[in-house]
């Protein structure tokens, strides 16, 4: 039996998730703010990108827990010799729908060869989350669109700016909407969109962008424009703002762990609550109550935190 839990915008602590939860629970894509972790006491697991990791080389939480389903995850996580687990998500974007279907159709992951259509999709999804969509791709592939049908309802939400206040029932449908479509393509009546990658510089810095996506693929048409670092900004219609903070590669000189420091502080003097952050590469502003600052706000205390920085 697997079971899905979803708690919108929650987030734990790996002590409090193994203190809480029941036993055979697993936490995916930042219900637990941390890296991937395990106990066998309970046992617990925790499958994630975000948190206090190297984002480039840690993969995407979908391909952590395709790797960990082939390689015996079951064995321990199963109850009178079945597969027994509780998934705990805050979130039903592309990766946590993903990880949530390879849990549920676990025995479909064995096996796999790469001319696979389940082996492509989570190549190309693992390639794109673990770098926040901003990654080279050519939008015209047939694979890119049939990626871009499959997590079409969540993108919709997204644009639509529904996940801001979207609850556990509205995340259930997309999850289970994308699941239907996954099942589609593995019967060869997968379907196709065209990417749309429009987006708007609307500010910014010497060295970083603030943009506004209008297409839910805005951040693969980055890199073709020169831009490296970046600052996406959503309005979520009530006044508080959803901002992503992202860079190419840890190369690329727009240190974000500082960043997030210095915009959390900002919250807490707007009246706001902290709790902004992310990884190396991409992160963003708190998950709960969003943003006060507006995107002037934010330009000026990324570039006076950029300043000082060696």
């Amino acid at each position: 039996m697997i079971d899905l839990v979803i708690e919108p915008r929650v987030s734990k602590t790996w002590e409090q998730f193994c203190a809480e939860a029941p036993p055979y629970s697993i936490a995916l894509d930042g219900y637990v703010e941390g890296p991937p972790a395990f106990s066998p006491t309970g046992p617990h697991a925790n499958f994630d990108h975000h948190a206090e990791v190297d984002r480039l080389s840690t993969r995407s939480t979908c391909m952590q827990v395709y790797m960990a389903v082939t390689m015996g995850l079951f064995d321990t996580f199963s109850m009178d010799g079945e597969p027994h687990a509780t998934m705990y998500i805050n979130d039903p974007d592309q990766d946590t729908c993903l990880s949530v279907w390879v849990l549920r159709n676990h025995k479909q992951c064995h096996g796999l060869t790469i001319e696979k259509p389940l082996a492509r999709l989570l190549i190309a999804e693992d390639i794109m989350d673990c770098t926040g969509g901003a990654y080279p791709v050519d939008p015209t592939r047939a694979s890119m669109r049939k990626q871009a049908w499959i997590f079409e309802p969540y993108f919709d939400a997204r644009l639509r700016r529904q996940l801001h206040g979207m609850d556990a029932a509205g995340m259930r449908a997309v999850i289970d909407e994308v699941g239907t479509r996954i099942d589609a393509l593995l019967a060869g009546q997968g379907e196709e969109v065209v990417l749309d990658t429009r987006y708007e510089v609307v500010g910014g810095g010497a060295i970083w962008r603030l943009i506004v996506e209008h297409g839910a693929h805005a951040r693969t048409a980055l890199l073709d424009a020169g831009v490296r670092a970046y600052v996406s900004a959503r309005d979520n219609g009530d006044g508080t703002w959803t901002y992503t903070l992202g860079r190419m590669s840890p190369y690329v000189r727009f240190p974000l762990v500082p960043l997030y420091r210095a915009l959390d502080a900002a919250e807490i003097a707007a009246g706001g609550l902290a709790g902004g952050g992310g990884s190396n590469t991409i992160g963003g502003s708190p998950r709960v109550g969003g943003s006060r600052l507006a995107p002037a706000e934010l330009e000026r205390v990324i570039d006076a935190t950029l300043a000082v920085l060696p």
